[in-house]
């Protein structure tokens, strides 16, 4: 009788691994899903282009836009050439402030975090549409922190906008607080919030304004928030109001390591360990459908200050991780934008004074 049952029980576990499939984590270098390169104009008064830009197919034609020095530059696309570039001003009836935080870009106009006190719409022309005021924080938080800081990307689905409040560091009295997502309804122009608190692990590393910040994006196709906390290995999901986590770390050994304060006067310095681990950008190549998120391995050492090891993380929309690929911050971006071509980011090794170089990258390579 007990061999029976164990002849049923090696039966049942042997069907079970065959309907169970398999998941290969792939290892490479980025360089190798690279499948072309763009090149974007620089004129006169552009030092810094960036990687922030957004795509839009017009009756003219396909154009990238990006927001840079308080103009909004429009490029064709794929030639790159510059097509236009208005100048939104600073003060007055139309002026959108000198300290900006972050910017959304749509078909007809721009929306702007600005001066820590407002959200502005303007049109692509350099006119101001409406202004509202940012809504006030409980004594809880303290003071709030709008931004798109750390690959905290403005998102627009339907008539709402989420952005995020990123505290400059973690606070002990910040843990039961949970207003740090922003929704702002366009049609009925309210503010609201998308809830989520930190894990309880991030108490090791308050005072550290490297290890105390979070990345966001938002799902549109799956209508969900995701989340990433530079000191978790994993990822919060937010969808329907229920939050739920998924492993979705490296298989490195990764160090946190926390950093220290001193007092100079009256105002107190963060000194960060750059030596640490930590989880940094996290965004959607929407060619692909794929999670992307970035993370240091470890960092410079005074004995080594050429000591950096970086990956970039490969997710499915499930959430399950496919590949871990290698790429030098020094000679590669793994932050940018999405193309119907692929997704693309900054090739630093290629820029000129003239020119901005990009690499086109498609994930869909690296399907299992």
């Amino acid at each position: 009788m007990k061999r029976l049952l164990y002849l049923a029980l090696a039966f049942l576990t042997a069907a079970c691994n065959q309907n169970k499939k398999s998941v290969v984590i792939q290892q490479f270098d980025l360089y190798e899903l690279i499948v072309d390169t763009l090149f974007l104009e620089k004129d006169t008064l552009t030092k810094y282009l960036g990687s922030d830009f957004y795509h839009f197919q017009t009756d003219s034609g396909e154009v990238l836009m990006t927001f840079n020095q308080h103009r909004l530059l429009t490029y064709s696309y794929p030639e790159g050439k510059i097509l236009n570039a208005v100048k939104f001003e600073i003060e007055g009836p139309d002026g959108i402030g000198g300290f900006l935080t972050g910017n959304f870009i749509e078909g007809s106009s721009i929306f702007f975090l600005s001066q820590q006190k407002e959200l502005i719409e303007a049109n692509l022309q350099g006119e101001v549409i409406q202004r509202w005021k940012f809504p006030e924080v409980s004594n809880e938080r303290l003071y709030h922190n709008y931004s798109t800081f750390l690959f905290n990307k403005i998102q627009k689905s339907g008539d709402k906008l989420f952005f995020t409040d990123v505290p400059y560091v973690f606070k002990e009295g910040f843990t039961d607080y949970d207003k740090w997502g922003i929704v702002f309804d366009t049609k009925k122009e309210e503010f609201d919030h998308f809830r989520f608190r930190y894990p309880k692990e991030v108490l090791q590393y308050t005072d550290d304004d490297q290890l105390g910040l979070f990345s966001h994006i938002f799902n549109s196709q799956r209508d969900e928030h995701l989340v990433s906390f530079s000191i978790s290995d994993s990822l919060l999901q937010i969808r329907d109001g229920k939050q739920t986590w998924h492993y979705a770390g490296s298989i490195e050994k990764l160090k946190f390591l926390k950093g220290t304060t001193s007092q100079q006067g009256e105002y107190t310095v963060f000194n960060p360990n750059h030596e640490s681990s930590k989880y940094e950008g996290l965004d959607i190549d929407t060619h692909s459908k794929k999670v992307l998120r970035t993370v240091r391995i470890k960092g410079p050492t005074i004995e080594n200050p050429q000591q950096k090891k970086y990956k970039l993380l490969v997710l499915n929309y499930d959430l399950t991780k496919e590949a871990e690929l290698l790429f030098d911050p020094n000679e590669m971006g793994s932050y940018g934008f999405n193309t119907p071509e692929g997704y693309v980011v900054q090739l630093h090794t290629k820029t000129t004074d003239d020119l901005v170089s990009f690499a086109v990258l498609d994930f869909s390579k690296i399907n299992p």
